[in-house]
């Protein structure tokens, strides 16, 4: 029951008509008997400020943060976590008497979600990553942190893959190399990829159907992850299946992140098989009535 003493927490971005963080994390209170209440706000980086002001004089005790906010919002918390800050983007927030501590909990999640369930050893593999935003970095550099052999990111926006490739080689060790997202330029690395990874929001609504690179790059030798979850298998998981390839669906690493950030709120480890049953069961329903 909502009360006066209920504690807040929020999920930042824009849009989230996709997310089922409200429905994971609430179960996860209900079932740890804890009052606390996750909340959807839909919210553009020009609204953060306004937002955060009133937050802290509310009952918020965190938040996570979604697309596009991840790197933006740093700006407007008091700490970072060192792991966050090496990073540079933030997906989780803590509220502790007015001040704001952020941290990152996805590259941990995806990279945990890649080892379990593939078998996958960082160490031996090299990846091509598309995307340059928040969760590029964080498993990029997740990745690059835990040795593995060599990271191609490749961005639309050349110069953004540049910038984020000079940073990890810089930063954590030299292993990155930036591509320019077109066809012809992903072709001359890919007979040299392991590990394909979409961190593009290409694959979620309203985009479900379209592909964040042509098909007919897809071998069949490649492991292709996405980590989009909602939809649980995206076209680019189905036509790479259809290619013989191993696939990796956002689910496990949307599990452990959201798992970390519980624990990040609360001080209590999460009901993890739990949040998986049931983000699992609701998709696989929704998948049934189309």
């Amino acid at each position: 029951m909502v009360d006066v003493n209920t504690r807040l927490v929020g999920l930042l971005g824009y849009p989230l008509g996709h997310s089922l963080s409200p429905l994971m994390q609430n179960k996860a209170f209900e079932l740890t008997g804890l009052n606390c209440l996750y909340l959807p706000i839909e919210a553009e980086n020009k609204d953060y400020s306004e937002l955060l002001s009133g937050m802290k004089k509310m009952n918020f005790i965190g938040f996570n943060v979604t697309i596009p906010g991840k790197i933006e919002i740093i700006q407007h918390l008091d700490v970072i976590h060192p792991l966050a800050k090496k990073i540079g983007s933030v997906n989780t927030v803590l509220i502790e008497k007015g001040r704001m501590t952020g941290y990152n909990t996805d590259g941990e999640g995806f990279a945990s979600s890649l080892m379990i369930e593939t078998g996958c050893v960082v160490s031996d593999t090299s990846f091509m990553i598309l995307g340059a935003g928040g969760a590029c970095r964080a498993i990029a550099m997740t990745l690059a942190d835990k040795n593995a052999k060599r990271i191609v990111i490749a961005n639309r926006t050349f110069i953004k893959a540049k910038e984020l490739c000079d940073e990890i080689n810089n930063v954590i060790r030299d292993c990155c190399t930036p591509v320019e997202l077109t066809t012809d330029a992903l072709a001359q690395h890919m007979n040299q990829i392991d590990v394909l990874v979409n961190t593009t929001s290409i694959g979620l609504h309203p985009r479900v159907e379209d592909m964040p690179i042509d098909g007919a790059l897809l071998t069949k030798n490649l492991l292709v992850a996405d980590i989009v979850y909602n939809p649980i298998r995206t076209r680019l998981l189905r036509e790479a299946e259809n290619k013989g390839c191993l696939t990796l669906s956002g689910l496990g690493m949307f599990i452990n992140q959201g798992a970390e950030a519980f624990k990040i709120w609360t001080g209590i480890e999460a009901p993890v098989k739990e949040m998986r049953d049931i983000v699992g069961q609701f998709l696989h329903n929704k998948q049934n009535k189309i």
